[in-house]
């Protein structure tokens, strides 16, 4: 048997919680909320092999759990894309496309350095390879006093000029009662689905199709679908973009009866990427028993990585961005916030 890899964790408490920050990944899960009445709910998904051996896979599956940044987001695809996407997806010598084999950065596959807890807040950082566009990312987490309620920062500090695709990576439960939640991501532009069509069991939307809304979907059967209410009755990995999002996504859990809400700065992530996974993918570590919702603000062309999003793509010549443009020296700070609330 492999040796086990050795993952630190850093834990803080506040009055109205508990938070884990792993170094591996930076991932930050579990986090408990002490809710108004009482209960205490854990929101964040924790993959269902967190104590297998999971050492022939990448680090960002390895104890795969919770929030995390992703700088880059995505990675180059597996196949070539439909019109009127690009074909040319790769470029011998681009110093950030050859970190794009890391899926989703350097820092969601490997291990970040965590500082002693000050108080209610966290602090972890990580330094890229020197030859990466990025130098380090930094995040913070702080339990909001007498509220259950944790608030979030994210520092990308870039080392020379360049345009890359970010995102945050949230993925929360599902309960397992079909339609037992029900997802609000409040006012957006188009629904985006995603270009290819790879996973098995399938993806339920038509790929690489425009629609008004998580309600007015049209399925693979040819048939109206809404994909508002989690999770579904057939295995399936779903895949969806939505633009001129408002920075704000309820997912009211009725079956646990709790209400999680996740804001950002739509400035900074103009888009929402959703990744219903369903129980759809059977190839290890999956195993057909993965559950769970990545509500992950992003600034990207889905998640096909540098050389999609920084090249012109649909999503630009609709006027989305999809790259953040870094200044060398000149640092990223955003903030996000998750609360959590009885029902």
């Amino acid at each position: 048997m492999a040796e086990e890899e050795h993952i630190e964790r850093l834990s803080m408490r506040w009055d109205r919680g508990e938070a884990t920050l792993q170094s591996l990944g930076g991932m930050l899960a579990p986090v408990r909320f002490k809710l108004d009445d009482g209960r205490s709910v854990c929101p964040f998904h924790v993959a269902p092999w967190h104590d297998e051996d999971m050492s022939d896979q990448p680090g960002i599956l390895r104890r795969l759990r919770g929030d995390w940044p992703c700088v880059p987001f995505g990675s180059p695809p597996a196949a070539s894309l439909p019109t009127p996407w690009p074909t040319k997806t790769t470029r011998a010598g681009d110093g950030a496309l050859s970190h794009d084999r890391h899926p989703h950065g350097y820092g969601a596959n490997h291990h970040w350095d965590l500082e002693a807890p000050s108080e209610n807040r966290m602090s972890a950082t990580i330094r890229y390879p020197d030859d990466h566009p990025i130098q380090t990312l930094e995040r913070q987490v702080e339990g909001v006093a007498g509220r259950p309620v944790i608030d979030c920062s994210l520092t990308i500090t870039p080392r020379r000029d360049t345009r890359l695709p970010i995102g945050l990576h949230p993925v929360f439960r599902l309960p397992e009662q079909e339609a037992g939640a029900i997802l609000d991501v409040g006012p957006h532009g188009t629904v985006w689905s995603h270009p290819l069509d790879e996973e098995t069991p399938k993806s339920l939307v038509q790929p690489n199709r425009h629609f008004e809304s998580l309600d007015g979907l049209w399925s693979r059967q040819d048939r109206p679908l809404s994909l508002t209410r989690l999770p579904l009755s057939e295995p399936s990995e779903t895949l969806l973009l939505l633009t001129d999002i408002c920075g704000r996504a309820v997912l009211t859990n009725h079956a646990e009866r709790y209400r999680v809400t996740l804001q950002w700065d739509p400035l900074i992530f103009p888009s929402l990427m959703l990744w219903i996974s369903n129980r759809g993918r059977t190839h290890r570590p999956w195993n057909g028993r993965h559950l769970a919702l990545g509500i992950e603000p992003v600034r990207a062309a889905f998640d096909l990585g540098t050389r999609v999003s920084a090249d012109p793509n649909p999503l630009q010549r609709a006027g989305v961005e999809t790259c953040y443009p870094f200044k060398a020296g000149s640092p990223l700070t955003t903030h996000y916030r998750i609360g959590v609330e009885a029902i």
